[in-house]
């Protein structure tokens, strides 16, 4: 059913507690596991013209060491990984990741927010994510 699960990581908890889920349905389906970490473009763009280029390195930075750090535990897990830290937004890099590697199931952390919270964070990745995939989507909440 999947041969290939995408787990995004932006170096949150939200982010570790999904890799229990996505090493599960490797497990479940001896899928293949692929983790990244977007550079977020728009961070970059609105930086200074001076401090651009050390902006986009501690964002480079701080997306490898997202992606080593669920690389490793996919790792102690037995499980390998194939990874990667685009630079774009990071919905549409998501999204991008999935369709050019044939991922089948894309699988992201989010808080459970209600009410006006839930309101308030319309924008958030997770959800860009749900409403254009046109793959399975494992949303994992961890409220």
């Amino acid at each position: 059913m999947y041969d290939s699960i995408l787990l995004p990581t932006d170096g949150s908890e939200r982010a570790a507690a999904a890799l229990e889920h996505a090493l599960g349905a490797v497990d479940a389906y001896g899928a293949e596991l692929h983790v990244i970490s977007v550079v977020d473009q728009r961070v970059v763009l609105a930086a200074s013209v001076e401090n651009k280029s050390e902006v986009r390195s501690e964002l480079a930075e701080e997306a490898n060491d997202a992606v080593e750090e669920l690389a490793g535990r996919a790792d102690d897990a037995g499980v390998s990984v194939t990874t990667a830290t685009p630079e774009g937004v990071p919905y549409r890099e998501i999204l991008s990741y999935g369709e050019t590697s044939d991922i089948d199931l894309l699988t992201l952390g989010t808080h459970g927010r209600t009410g006006r919270e839930k309101r308030l964070n319309l924008g958030s990745t997770t959800e860009r994510v749900v409403k254009a995939a046109d793959r399975p989507v494992l949303v994992v909440d961890i409220s």
